[in-house]
């Protein structure tokens, strides 16, 4: 599924940026591309610190992390097409990319509360706010909070939906551990982790859902059961295409309609799903001239099936899965690999 970025979202960023000439908007936004690459390949803490900043990673890195967010979304409804949270806490909102997307899931939320450490993501996103169509979005309560262990705000509030997106890689493991079980103690249903789909970035949202697991969370998604992750040397990751809105083709210098944004992610639950499934495809089927290969994530470990292709029914029923979907009952192919 291809998703597009939010019209009003759009035009509301087109607005925040025209004073800016867009030579200083793209040089301001190559030194924070620059930047967060190299943060968090150091396993460094990225920030955003003035308005200048805050709006070339609105420009360059919100609508990829918007793209994760909808995709993460759109797998746990998926799985509770039936559920309708009407409260929401966005943990680390950034300009508040989670707000927007939920409001697009989720259009019987009645409260958003976004959690933001720096005035100009917080400025920034209570004028994008304006613009959305959803009353909700306009009303989302800002509050700013830094994380630290010992200063989480201290109240009985709990959330339909807790979202921590691009978050956690920020922390230190201590601090990690407390921010997610203070989210899980102030979560009535759903608590969404989201981090980049990277070497570095899976191993957080694995350690996080086995804590979770540890507290009594059900998995939602991406796994379809609620044992240990078997992968080693691997990583669980999964593409979300979007259409790039225009402004930031134009900061990109012409770049590509689309992009696949790869994330990371661990939807858990206070509650059991009512219709499992029995697998998840974690790597696009892999497709020769003889087979076709599917890995899937399943209880009883990661099973690689083949296809061959003078079956043609089964040769062509793996080709056309896609890379991230869940499949509800268990299929057999012509080879059977499975591992724990």
């Amino acid at each position: 599924m291809i998703i597009s970025f939010p019209a009003e979202l759009e035009q509301a960023i087109v607005e925040a940026t025209k004073p800016i000439p867009n030579s200083q908007l793209m040089r301001a936004a190559a030194i924070l591309s620059g930047h967060y690459r190299e943060s968090l390949a150091a396993g460094g803490t990225p920030t955003v610190q003035g308005e200048l900043a805050a709006l070339s990673y609105t420009v360059i890195i919100m609508p990829a992390t918007y793209a994760q967010l909808m995709g993460a979304m759109l797998a746990i409804r998926e799985r509770l097409p039936e559920w309708k949270p009407l409260s929401l806490l966005d943990i680390g909102s950034g300009p508040g990319t989670a707000l927007w997307a939920a409001a697009e899931q989720w259009s019987g939320l009645t409260k958003m509360v976004a959690w933001e450490r720096e005035p100009a993501f917080m400025t920034l996103g209570q004028r994008l706010a304006k613009n959305s169509p959803n009353l909700v979005v306009k009303q989302a309560q800002w509050q700013q909070v830094t994380l630290r262990a010992n200063t989480l705000p201290r109240d009985n509030a709990s959330y339909d939906l807790v979202v921590i997106g691009h978050v956690l890689n920020e922390l230190d493991e201590a601090l990690r551990k407390a921010v997610i079980t203070y989210a899980w103690e102030h979560c009535s249903g759903v608590l969404l982790l989201v981090e980049p789909g990277t070497s570095a970035g899976f191993p957080i949202v694995k350690a996080a859902r086995e804590q979770l697991l540890s507290l009594g969370a059900q998995t939602i998604a991406p796994c379809t059961h609620d044992q240990p992750c078997p992968l080693t040397n691997d990583w669980c990751h999964f593409p979300q295409r979007i259409n790039r809105p225009a402004f930031q083709r134009r900061a990109k210098a012409g770049s590509a309609g689309w992009e696949d944004s790869k994330l990371s992610y661990a939807a858990m639950a206070k509650f059991p799903v009512n219709a499992p499934v029995w697998g998840r495809l974690i790597h696009q089927p892999n497709v020769t001239k003889g087979f076709a290969e599917l890995t899937v994530s399943a209880p009883e470990g990661i099973v690689k099936l083949k296809a061959l292709k003078r079956n043609r029914e089964s040769f062509q029923q793996f080709k056309d899965y896609n890379w991230g979907e869940a499949i509800p009952t268990k299929i057999e192919g012509d080879e059977t690999n499975s591992r724990h």
